[in-house]
């Protein structure tokens, strides 16, 4: 009986249109937004993201403008990103939770946010999401730069 349910399983696969994500069929489709939040005329935001498998590479966002990518996510998936801005560096995990963007973010986001969404500001980093209507709900995550 399991292996005509693996059969199954497979073929069904094999014959579903390729461009239906099977990562979003499954529910584990998550993305990741970056916001430079930085206030005008002050030093570029640079940053590099990447995973154990993916590197993203070094990006360097206007202010206002929002880097994110999409990904099929795991129990052991991880984007982690370091951050520069002037003489000021910081790393941060950005997604280690396919429940709340990151493990400790409980307190900031929903259980099963699929949109995770960063703002770096002067003031720090803040985590959020995005609701069914597309607004922003966002908290303060992280100390000062």
């Amino acid at each position: 009986m399991v292996h005509y349910l693996v059969k199954i399983i497979f073929l069904v696969f094999i014959i579903m249109p390729k461009n239906i994500h099977s990562c979003s069929i499954l529910g584990f489709d998550r993305e990741v937004h970056i916001l430079n939040n930085l206030p005008p005329n002050s030093p570029q935001l640079e940053f590099h993201c990447a995973s154990g498998d993916d590197d993203l590479g070094y990006h360097y966002p206007a202010i206002g403008t929002d880097f994110n990518w999409k990904f099929c996510a795991f129990i052991n998936t991880l984007f982690f990103c370091h951050f520069w801005w002037g003489d000021k560096d910081l790393p941060y995990d950005v997604f280690n939770s396919v429940d709340s963007c990151v493990w400790d973010g409980e307190d900031f986001v929903p259980p099963d946010t699929v949109k995770c969404l960063w703002k770096v500001q002067d003031d720090g980093f803040y985590l959020g999401f995005f609701d069914e209507n597309v607004n922003e709900n966002i908290y303060k995550k992280y100390r000062d730069w």
